[in-house]
């Protein structure tokens, strides 16, 4: 292909080979799409005047899990999951699986699932503490996956047929229990922390039930009062499985969510 240019071939590594199996599952999710935009002036300005006057910072991203995890347990239909064919199970506690980007013994950075227990009813110092200290680990890439993932699964699942890791990997996302586990109940993607100066929003690629992608954010001028001010607005992707739930309990709980992130919830 010399007559290209220049080029690299690099290797495809064995977690992106896994990843994009289960990705081809993931596809086939009937989800419900929302795209937001919601007013956070409020909530940055707290947090700034917090940090300012205590030395204290609070994660943007670990506040928005605070407000997520109170809006799925005030409405707890939006994050249940089948069992079988007719049966499904309704979480009272909210389990946030939130994508953190960490540093490998190489020196390259990846996002990592870590699974934040019992959003709802964590203080936002708490979850920033948390986030903070799993990004100070060092991590392997395979963990991408699941942390603590085995090397021979790494190994042997590329050299397993097509038809047979579909099948291993259906019966996993159905096994409720192991999913919970490795997956928690809610997703949420934070792509704005990877890219800060840019406003946007993400639809991802996603297993849950619930999954949230937290994109750029930007000023913006309103009214207020009759007198024009610049707000800071917040992009939000909101997917949910029409599969288990309704289009009246997702709108209610989209409602809850904008107005906690709106009035600065818990700040």
């Amino acid at each position: 292909m010399k007559e290209f240019g220049t080029y690299k071939i690099k290797k495809f590594s064995k977690v992106r080979q896994a990843l994009s199996d289960v990705y081809d599952i993931s596809i086939k999710k009937a989800n419900v799409i929302g795209l937001i935009e919601l007013d956070v002036e409020k909530a940055r300005r707290i947090i700034e005047k917090r940090e300012t006057e205590t030395g204290i910072k609070l994660s943007f991203t670990g506040w928005l899990i605070k407000c997520i995890g109170q809006a799925v347990s005030e409405h707890k239909e939006v994050h249940a999951y089948r069992i079988k064919r007719n049966k499904l199970i309704v979480f009272d506690n909210v389990h946030v699986n939130v994508m953190v980007e960490r540093t490998t013994s190489s020196g390259k950075k990846v996002p990592i699932n870590h699974i934040i227990r019992f959003a709802n009813e964590k203080s936002i110092q708490d979850i920033t503490n948390e986030i903070r200290e799993v990004q100070e680990r060092e991590v392997d890439e395979k963990n991408q996956i699941v942390e603590g993932t085995p090397d021979f699964f790494l190994k042997l699942f590329p050299l397993v047929p097509k038809i047979i890791k579909n099948m291993i990997i259906r019966r996993k996302l159905e096994n409720t229990k192991f999913f919970i586990e490795n997956a928690g109940t809610v997703t949420v993607t934070s792509i704005g922390m990877f890219a800060r100066n840019l406003s946007g929003w993400a639809i991802t690629i996603t297993t849950s039930t619930l999954s949230i992608a937290v994109g750029g954010i930007k000023k913006k001028p309103i009214l207020v009062g009759g007198k024009l001010e610049e707000h800071e607005f917040l992009n939000l992707t909101i997917q949910i499985d029409h599969k288990i739930v309704d289009g009246g309990p997702i709108t209610r709980f989209v409602s809850t969510l904008s107005e906690l992130i709106e009035s600065a919830f818990g700040l």
